[in-house]
């Protein structure tokens, strides 16, 4: 079979734009699950949470163990405290000095607190070469940009043209795209140029392999933020400090580690007042495998279309450079406009549920490609 994983491969862009017309072809919306893209694909195949492999955002809270980097933290701690310029300092050593994102945006007083710990499934072969799900194919892998989307499909064609059956491939354009532009005409024009690439190739292989089915998956839609908001913790409960609380805040997910119960207490009800985010429960942390303290007491997940406007993940000197693109992350809900995902089946023995969550769509998938 021709199994695809295209990444923000949203499931209102594709009803809207290719599915209409194709034959024997099903297709199903799939809700998210929390997070982001460096914890989704692990669930998504493998069925690996956080909870088993140690992180559920790129950065965890764990002690940092580069001594230099502690060393640098500690001693440009101060900058915090003189506006923008600990974030000018941050960008400067991430893009000049290390050229490696080893401050990210995160406050430096805050810095050796912290460990990134991501690690991309489909990063290279050595995380998905290892799991059986994958023995019987031959590979098309973008591998998180290194081969750009033409370098890639020319990959994928090739294995159709030389009479793979079993091909497995990843593709993360989509997912480029919309990080820059807002879902609209643009954002369309350009996602339609690389679907209609795709396609041509994926019609190539129902020739040859007419007997063959095909899978297209992706982890989470693509939606626009539209809002930028700041929840003002320190206002309500002073400066963020070791002693008291630190509150790592993404762009849709805000990770808040408090050094007392009844701190924590306080800042849940807080932060359960703003309907544009919600307080994930204990039960609810369970059923997304992100119990773990070491993700934070509190995890505080913004709605489609909101954005924390205090970004320690930055990749930017401006404090709103995530104001009107495309983002995803928010929390889970079947109303969200853009950001549900797509699961596609064309020429398949099984037939699709009405809708999937994660637990099912790993379940299909693993079923689907082992019966290849």
């Amino acid at each position: 079979m021709l199994s695809l994983f295209v990444d923000a491969l949203s499931y209102s862009y594709l009803k809207e734009h290719f599915i209409g017309d194709m034959p024997n072809v099903q297709v199903a919306p799939m809700i998210q699950n929390v997070g982001y893209s460096s914890s989704l694909h692990w669930e998504l195949y493998n069925n690996i949470y956080p909870d088993d492999h140690g992180y559920f955002v790129d950065w965890v809270k764990e002690n940092e163990s580069n001594k230099l980097i502690c060393l640098i933290s500690d001693m440009l701690a101060f900058t915090d405290y003189f506006g923008n310029l600990g974030v000018y300092l941050r960008k400067v050593l991430n893009r000049y000095i290390f050229r490696k994102n080893l401050f990210a945006n995160i406050p430096f007083r805050f810095r050796k607190y912290f460990s990134c710990k991501s690690d991309y499934l489909f990063w290279d072969k050595k995380n998905y070469g290892r799991y059986k799900l994958f023995d019987s194919y031959v590979f098309a892998m973008q591998d998180e940009g290194k081969k750009s989307f033409d370098e890639n499909l020319a990959l994928l064609k090739q294995h159709v043209e030389n009479g793979e059956k079993n091909i497995f491939g990843v593709f993360g354009e989509v997912d480029a795209i919309g990080h820059t532009l807002p879902r609209g005409s643009e954002y369309d024009a350009k996602v339609d140029s690389c679907m209609r690439k795709l396609f041509q190739v994926i019609d190539l292989y129902r020739t040859k392999q007419p007997d063959k089915s095909i899978l297209i998956v992706s982890d989470h839609g693509m939606s626009t933020i539209n809002n930028l908001v700041d929840v003002d913790l320190e206002k309500k409960f002073g400066r963020a400090s070791k002693k008291t609380y630190i509150a790592y805040s993404d762009t849709a997910i805000m990770c808040v580690f408090c050094e007392t119960l009844s701190l924590k207490e306080q800042m849940e009800d807080y932060l359960s007042q703003f309907e544009y985010g919600h307080v994930l429960s204990d039960e609810e942390r369970k059923l997304y495998g992100i119990s773990d303290k070491k993700f934070g007491d509190i995890i505080f997940n913004l709605k489609e279309g909101y954005g924390f406007a205090d970004n320690w993940f930055g990749k930017s000197i401006r404090r709103n450079y995530n104001f009107h693109v495309g983002m995803h992350g928010f929390w889970p809900e079947w109303t969200s406009k853009d950001q549900l995902a797509s699961v596609v089946l064309i020429n398949g023995k099984e037939k699709l549920a009405e809708r999937y969550n994660y637990r099912s769509a790993c379940e299909l998938i693993n079923e689907v490609m082992k019966d290849e």
